[in-house]
């Protein structure tokens, strides 16, 4: 039986999984393409409709990173199914990435690598007006700079 219930579990592992080490695209990871990107435009925010399959600002989607989020975005469907919910309860579903451009540090293992801090909020509103939000958070740098 489908419930509301899972889409708390579903806000937390969309997210992870989307700025985890499984999204790795070419040469680096979604996370440090997304900061690349971020870096060379000075946007730092990336908002992601995943029920529309939209993202912005156009300035941040390069190719590889359009092409990560439609990947991921197709995959909602199924991860709300799997964890004992349906896409009926779902009404809105967005992505944001944030990263702190001011702030960075020397990555600790690797000095020649710069990291900012970035957050990546999930949140879902099911057809009853609920919310369900999850935030990750953590540092990040391009492999390739």
């Amino acid at each position: 039986m489908t419930s509301h219930k899972p889409l708390k579990s579903v806000s937390h592992n969309f997210g992870h999984s989307f700025i985890s080490l499984m999204n790795h695209i070419g040469n680096d990871y979604f996370l440090g393409h997304l900061l690349k990107q971020a870096r060379k435009t000075n946007f730092n925010r990336l908002e992601v409709d995943i029920l529309k399959n939209t993202a912005s600002p156009e300035l941040l989607l390069t190719d590889t990173i359009r092409s990560s989020i439609e990947n991921w975005n197709k995959w909602f469907p199924d991860l709300v199914k799997s964890s004992g919910s349906t896409m009926d309860f779902v009404s809105v579903a967005i992505m944001t990435i944030e990263f702190d451009l001011q702030k960075t540090r020397p990555f600790p293992s690797d000095n020649r690598y710069t990291e900012n801090p970035f957050t990546c909020e999930i949140k879902i509103i099911d057809d009853r007006g609920k919310e369900y939000k999850h935030r990750h958070e953590g540092w990040w740098f391009p492999e390739t700079e």
